[in-house]
């Protein structure tokens, strides 16, 4: 069993680290293949009745309302699985990812409160499952997907075409964005593939395959360019040269196919920066025969075409070592290429030109900074509309706040209370917008007496929802009610559960009487008789009592 389950587990590995897969198909291209990332699987996942039933219970809704929503997300994430490798299936994931935040502010409290969903993601390398019930893992799969697909697509590109080339690393660099942003937004990965050292390795690689794609133009805008070219692929061999370091160093377990690329890309460009620098000083020479001696010039290109040797016979090694990388035929044709050139260049040389008394020249190149200025590119997912905004707003309607259930008010003023105009307030202050909020209730007043307490949110008047009014549209509506009003108010549970609140409210409310505020607008004229500092005077002994008994 353990033997069957090994070769399954190197099986998979394989088919999601194929790097000829994704390559692009023309035969007479001849490249060394780029390295794309495979996409982790998932398992269906259906929460149509979880979703119905929280917000049944936790915003008193009809859930029928929100079928429609509810089925869009699924049918997204299930397209989401499968989606296809151009840009129409980055935007597919896209879409995904930002109907996740919706769904996380919305049915997933800070608590994390299972609701039943479990999330369960195969790792892209290992094949190894991992089920949480936080969305986290949901989201961070995605993501590690979106950048997979830029990879593929990367790899995917014509070689042979400069702008091809340009948006190749535009992919790379935002896969390797999308990378970053993964380790800095998301802890305690469930997966292989989503540890942050792992990931580390994914940022540099997919940048320095996007630096091979830029020295790919290079060469073709300028190949007579030797210094230039001898400066980019000296720095790529020390960056492959870093990722296989890390590799090593973290005891990271790649796919084979990876593991045996990255050094052979190492010595690869290592042997074309030997190439690149022999042309330069032969280039060099030629302009100004006095810079150096004849001789010592010829002796300093032929040691660096020999050191150019030794990488080629190391990269044939590597080949020949890894299975994958064995049948490739165009790694054959470009290592082929690459004897060519190194034997031409020899046979430009003198036969005569000899290493005298066992005279050795250093070839060791120094470190150069590299002039492709290569940076990240943060992720742009774009923009989807709230598919449950009929919710109110998110920033209030979420999983994160509770409150009571809506209950409906009706405050209908009395004939002692109205005016002969019936233009007399209701007795209550608003602020805020969207929702809008009970600021201040006077004592005793139509809405005191109605039930409105500071602290409401007003979702719905007079039969019309509220949630998105400003405090404009609220007292429009209050004005054509007239005598009554019909509102359908919730109360936070921060309110209704913090001790003392109602009598800090009644203390803050006489000392709000004599003050106007611009946020809390009142529903009608000033109060009439001035009977709010009657009941002050009438109250404040009786309050004074009251508070030193609850002392």
């Amino acid at each position: 069993m353990n033997s069957t389950l090994q070769l399954l587990k190197e099986q998979l590995a394989e088919l999601n680290s194929a790097v000829e897969v994704y390559q692009h198909d023309e035969k007479h291209e001849e490249y060394l293949p780029m390295i794309p990332l495979g996409l982790k699987e998932t398992k269906e996942v259906d929460f149509f009745e979880q979703f119905s039933d929280f917000i049944l219970e936790h915003y008193s809704v009809d859930p029928s309302n929100f079928e429609d929503s509810i089925l869009d997300l699924i049918d997204t994430r299930q397209a989401s699985r499968t989606p296809t490798r151009d840009q129409a299936g980055v935007e597919l994931l896209c879409k995904y990812y930002n109907l996740l935040y919706y769904a996380e502010r919305r049915f997933f409290p800070v608590e994390q409160r299972n609701i039943g969903l479990f999330f369960e993601w195969f790792d892209s390398i290992t094949g190894e499952p991992s089920c949480q019930k936080t969305i986290a893992l949901e989201k961070a799969s995605i993501l590690f997907n979106i950048a997979a697909l830029y990879t593929q697509i990367g790899a995917k590109t014509d070689r042979t075409k400069v702008d091809e080339l340009n948006y190749a690393v535009d992919c790379f660099l935002k896969a390797s964005g999308i990378f970053q942003h993964i380790i800095e937004t998301f802890t305690n990965a469930p997966s292989f593939d989503l540890q942050p050292y792992v990931l580390d390795i994914f940022v540099l690689l997919m940048r320095s395959q996007a630096h091979e794609c830029r020295f790919k133009v290079l060469q073709m805008e300028n190949s007579t360019d030797y210094e230039r070219l001898f400066i980019e692929s000296n720095c790529l061999m020390r960056e492959y040269g870093k990722i296989h370091y890390d590799i090593q160093l973290n005891g990271i377990n790649l796919p084979a196919c990876w593991e045996a690329l990255i050094p052979l890309k190492t010595e690869f460009f290592k042997s074309l920066s030997h190439v690149y620098f022999a042309k330069n000083v032969a280039k060099t020479e030629l302009q100004n025969k006095d810079a150096m001696n004849d001789k010592n010039r010829l002796k300093i290109i032929k040691a660096h075409l020999q050191a150019s040797q030794s990488s080629h016979e190391e990269i044939l090694r590597l080949q020949r070592m890894c299975r994958e990388l064995r049948t490739k035929i165009k790694i054959s044709k470009v290592l082929h290429d690459l004897e060519e050139c190194i034997c031409n260049e020899m046979y430009t040389l003198p036969e005569n030109i000899n290493d005298d008394e066992g005279e050795i020249i250093d070839t060791t190149i120094k470190e150069t900074t590299s002039k492709c200025n290569l940076v990240n590119i943060a992720p742009d997912f774009g923009k989807v509309e709230d598919p449950f905004k009929e919710l109110g707003p998110i920033a209030v309607f979420s999983a994160r706040r509770s409150w009571s259930a809506p209950r409906s008010v009706r405050l209908h003023k009395t004939d002692y209370q109205t005016k002969s105009n019936g233009t007399e307030e209701f007795g209550f202050c608003i602020k805020s917008n969207s929702p809008v909020m009970i600021s201040h209730v006077d004592i005793n007043s139509v809405a005191d007496l109605g039930g409105l307490k500071v602290g409401d949110f007003i979702v719905e008047i007079n039969g019309h929802d509220a949630k998105y009014y400003t405090q404009a549209e609220v007292l429009e509506n209050i004005r054509i009610s007239m005598n009554t009003l019909d509102l359908k108010i919730i109360t936070p549970m921060q309110f209704i559960s913090k001790p003392g609140f109602v009598s800090d409210l009644i203390e803050k409310s006489f000392a709000h009487l004599s003050d106007t505020s611009s946020s809390g607008i009142s529903s009608g004229a000033s109060s009439p008789t001035n009977t709010n500092k009657l009941l002050k005077n009438r109250f404040s002994n009786v309050w004074k009592n009251l508070r030193y008994k609850m002392k």
